[in-house]
């Protein structure tokens, strides 16, 4: 029994001694690539940077259209259109007067008398003497 263990020892060794590794060769050529992986997600934003040069100026514009007028607006007499009875003036037809100052020359200020326009006629104001000055502030009339 001894030779047929020492024969089946035997077999065993010589059918493994092509199972073990010899020495190592040199490395080879890198493959081809693969292609390349999906994207993976957005990572977080970065901090905001510095501020750039100001760009070059833009060219003016055209000027835009005339804008609706006031309906109200201010209109004076100086000393030139008041004398020694003191100053008469007035609105234009389709206007009323909305406030009148009389206007003294030592800064006082007197009453006015206003007066309702009759059809087809303007609003006036009178200033008493001694007025040099009146300040007048006239509304337009809206449509009827």
């Amino acid at each position: 029994m001894r030779m047929a263990t020492m024969a089946a020892l035997c077999a065993a060794a010589i059918s493994l001694a092509g199972c073990f590794e010899g020495p190592k060769g040199d490395k080879g050529d890198p493959g081809v690539a693969g292609p390349p992986g999906p994207a993976g997600p957005a990572g977080p934003q970065g901090p905001r940077g510095l501020d750039g040069p100001p760009g070059p100026a833009g060219k003016e514009g055209i000027p835009g259209p005339a804008g609706p007028s006031s309906p109200l607006y201010l209109k004076s007499a100086g000393s030139s259109a008041c004398g020694a009875t003191g100053c008469t003036s007035g609105c234009g037809i389709d206007e009323v007067i909305a406030s009148a100052t009389c206007l003294t020359a030592d800064g006082q200020t007197l009453t006015p008398g206003i007066h309702a326009a009759s059809l087809g006629q303007a609003w006036t104001a009178t200033c008493p003497s001694p007025s040099n000055a009146m300040v007048l502030i006239c509304a337009r009339q809206a449509p009827p």
